[in-house]
């Protein structure tokens, strides 16, 4: 699509920024990449063809006819079986809005920082909303007890090796490890804590060990392979539950903030002494306790002392907080839980509109005031996921035996 320049920004400068773009999206996709994710036939949307759900039809292998025919009386005819899978798609997209005062007097080149940042954003959040999709799955597995709230132990090759006995009908991905082994063709996709957890009581093979002869697609954030086969995926956009899991020792009671606080703060001030945190991490914000919890604004935080007035780390840029918090925000001392999502190949299907296309797109920017002093850069796209079927996603809910920081 052709750009057009603005009073502060050139037609070449635009056709750049716009390039790079286009480069930085597909390669932030996590559980939006391919193969994990694919375009089902008739999933494009065009003008006067369009739709506000999309129903996918599969149809089901015929069973074997392993009985004898008679020869005088004619055979009657199996029933064709069909299933369906439904995704609406809607809009996204997000803006920001720069003036021609910071752009002048800025040290930096800040429309390009932004364009940086906007190609990050419209990454991260389609890749949220295939996220979103990815943790709903069916089939699921707690790492000690019952419950979200008992998760205390890490994941264990034993998860694994279930997950691949799950997904042993799914589609796999291209190539594997050398030799086949039973979770050939599966990814797990954790953080980098999980993946300590595991290298402590369990071989990895990295991925240099084996890239050359297999596979023939390399994933984004594929770093090796477990003993079991399965492709092990880190990304910081893997999904943690905040606060979700079982207390930390005696440190069980909740409290919440005495003020509210805005993004970036670095002290917090709660209603009253931390019960048994000292120094250490908590969660911060309303702990997430649905598979769907995108939306909401909690984090985990380091803080200094357990006393009311307290300084923290968490996982802004500048050390500080990523959300704003209102003053009646829950400060709780509860372990992450981690979804760990293992898949195969076509896990997820993807609709989306072909003037748009099947990334985001990066649209003009538009300039506003009577003096043209506004720039702003924005991104949109139009589509949706869906589960192609549950036999292909599990879901494993694990504890860590380290925190992460931030979101």
């Amino acid at each position: 699509m052709a750009v057009t320049g603005t009073p502060q920004l050139g037609d070449a400068r635009l056709e750049v920024l716009s390039a790079e773009f286009d480069s930085i999206v597909p390669l932030n996709y996590i559980y939006a990449q391919s193969p994990i994710t694919y375009v089902p036939a008739g999933g494009v949307l065009r003008d006067g063809q369009g739709f506000s759900s999309l129903r996918i039809p599969f149809y089901h292998r015929l069973l074997p006819a392993n009985t004898t025919r008679s020869e005088l009386t004619d055979i009657s005819p199996v029933t064709f079986v069909d299933s369906q899978v439904t995704i609406n798609p809607s809009l996204y997209g997000n803006a920001v809005q720069l003036s021609l005062k910071v752009q002048k007097e800025s040290a930096n080149d800040v429309f390009q920082i932004a364009a940086k940042l906007v190609a990050e954003n419209a990454a991260e959040s389609i890749d949220y909303v295939a996220r979103s999709v990815a943790i709903a799955g069916r089939a699921f597995e707690l790492a000690n007890g019952t419950a979200r709230t008992a998760v205390a132990d890490p994941l264990t090759p034993g998860m694994l090796y279930n997950a691949a006995g799950y997904l042993a009908s799914a589609p796999k991905l291209d190539g594997g490890l050398n030799a086949p082994t039973i979770g050939q063709g599966l990814a797990a996709v954790m953080r980098n804590a999980v993946i300590a957890d595991l290298a402590e009581n369990s071989s990895i093979i990295l991925l240099g060990q084996y890239r050359d002869s297999a596979p023939e697609t390399v994933l984004m954030g594929e770093v090796g392979a477990h003993m079991s086969g399965i492709r092990l995926v880190v990304s910081d956009y893997a999904k943690i539950f905040h606060g979700a899991g079982s207390s930390f020792g005696t440190a069980s009671s909740a409290e919440t903030l005495a003020n509210a606080v805005t993004a970036g703060a670095s002290t917090i001030e709660v209603s009253s002494v931390l019960d048994g945190v000292g120094s250490g991490y908590v969660c911060l914000g309303t702990i997430e306790t649905t598979a769907n919890g995108e939306q909401t604004n909690v984090e985990t935080i380091w803080v200094a002392s357990s006393g009311v007035g307290i300084a923290i780390s968490g996982g802004a840029p500048n050390g500080g907080l990523v959300y704003d918090h209102s003053s009646d925000a829950a400060v709780t001392a509860h372990r992450q839980v981690h979804a760990v999502v293992v898949v195969g190949a076509r896990a997820l299907m993807k609709i989306h509109d072909s003037a748009i296309g099947a990334n985001p797109q990066l649209l003009p920017p538009k300039v506003d005031g009577l003096l043209d002093q506004w720039d702003s850069a924005q991104w949109r796209w139009f589509g949706g996921f869906g589960i192609r079927a549950q036999n292909g996603l599990y879901r494993m809910e694990v504890a860590s035996n380290r925190q992460v920081l931030g979101i």
